[in-house]
């Protein structure tokens, strides 16, 4: 009887330590790039953007995304941050699409020459990072990207 009582508290030990999701599966950082972007309100001080970001699940299950908290440098400048509670669940090694409305001061990031100079080669470099909340795991995962994004793209 005694076995039988710590065998069962093992298992409900382990099952409570797994975040009580995909039966102990720890998923792997979706890929989250930015796809598009496209300026919405421009200001003296503040522009406003609507961003497209692709998330690519690389896990062999869906990951039910119930928002994230995020970072977007351009040129190694913050751009914008902020959260979203947008929920989607993003299918077994699939991808989907997310749009974010944000609001920044693009001066602010390309205030060098340097990066007038990316500006006139039509392409920005960018980092995303950030945590994605997931809904069967109480950790956020933690996730970052890099890329350049080619502005002649962009409409």
């Amino acid at each position: 009887m005694r076995i039988f009582i710590f065998l069962s508290f093992l298992i409900l030990t382990a099952c409570s330590s797994t975040g009580g999701g995909f039966a102990g599966l720890q998923p792997l950082a979706p890929e989250i790039k930015l796809k598009n972007f496209k300026l919405l309100k421009m200001g003296f001080n503040k522009q406003s953007y609507r961003l497209k970001l692709k998330i690519t699940n690389p896990n062999s299950f869906p990951l039910p995304i119930n928002g994230l908290d995020y970072k977007l440098l351009i040129n190694k400048q913050l751009f914008t941050q902020g959260k979203s509670t947008q929920a989607v669940t993003i299918p077994a090694l699939g991808s989907d699409i997310i749009e974010l409305d944000v609001s920044s001061n693009l001066m602010d990031v390309i205030e060098g020459w340097s990066q007038w100079f990316s500006l006139a080669k039509r392409s920005l470099d960018y980092k995303i990072t950030g945590n994605v909340g997931v809904s069967s795991f109480a950790i956020p995962i933690p996730f970052q990207y890099a890329d350049s994004v080619d502005l002649s793209l962009i409409k």
